[in-house]
């Protein structure tokens, strides 16, 4: 089922493209969590192949080629090791929802974060290190503006970078990747858009609560499509109890097999 719904995205993609770059799609895959000791390169050629094993269910022609295809990658930022960070502008939206955050719990986050990532380097055994700086960087992430900031940054450079090469941008945002996509998208003041398709998968975003924890805010910060996304579609499995329901786009539920 993924891989239809992904080959579908890719389809919407290739109804734009010419024989030219410019004017043809490009896939931005923006990850989820735990990647700080996964390949980039590696993480690239998987989602390929999952788009072009999809595509083929729907058409033997070829839809997508390498250069349609770019990762997001942020999990070095992340990274307990990495001393990447960033300021928000002075008047960006997020920087007001940085300074409504809990300092308190933000604080025992970080240290908590440090922690870990101390003891990740004193690990030998490579699952659990993985999975301890995994811990890590979810703390970061939460604990850290200057962190997140670090990391939606990566997003904003691919989405500069492909408006500059006259690209229409499709993102498709995995878990984590996809509060990092929303974050950022909707700190923008576009008039018009700068994303034709936002696809989530397995996102917290639409949970208030969880929203509020990883990027902060008030209550009064409603969930809205960002101004700058011309349509957000919501891939979730029905059993998994952190991917949320969306109720500003449209909301794809999907059952896999046992």
């Amino acid at each position: 089922m993924l891989l239809r719904i992904l080959a579908l995205v890719a389809l919407a993609s290739s109804l734009l493209a010419g024989q030219e770059d410019r004017g043809r799609p490009i896939v931005l895959l923006v990850h989820g969590r735990g990647m700080s000791d996964r390949d980039s390169a590696a993480t690239r050629k998987m989602w390929q192949q999952a788009l072009a094993s999809g595509a083929r269910t729907l058409t033997s022609e070829p839809m997508v080629a390498d250069r349609d295809v770019r990762v997001v990658w942020y999990a070095d930022v992340l990274d307990p090791r990495s001393g990447a960070s960033c300021d928000y502008a002075a008047g960006d939206p997020r920087a007001r929802r940085a300074r409504g955050e809990d300092a308190d719990f933000r604080s025992f986050l970080g240290v908590m974060g440090g922690i870990l990532g101390v003891v990740s380097t004193l690990v030998d055994e490579s699952e659990t290190t993985a999975q301890l700086r995994a811990l890590a960087g979810d703390a970061s992430f939460v604990a850290d503006a200057r962190k997140r900031c670090a990391s939606e940054q990566r997003l904003a450079t691919e989405i500069d970078r492909a408006k500059t090469e006259g690209r229409p941008v499709v993102i498709v945002a995995h878990s984590l990747g996809a509060v990092v996509a929303y974050d950022y998208l909707s700190s923008r003041s576009d008039s018009l858009p700068v994303v034709d398709r936002l696809v989530t998968m397995g996102s917290m975003v639409g949970y208030p609560e969880l929203r509020r924890l990883l990027i902060g805010g008030g209550t009064e910060d409603s969930l809205t499509r960002p101004r700058g996304v011309k349509a957000w579609v919501n891939l979730r499995n029905g059993q998994d109890v952190l991917a949320a329901p969306l109720s500003v786009g449209r909301d794809v539920v999907t059952t896999p097999p046992p």
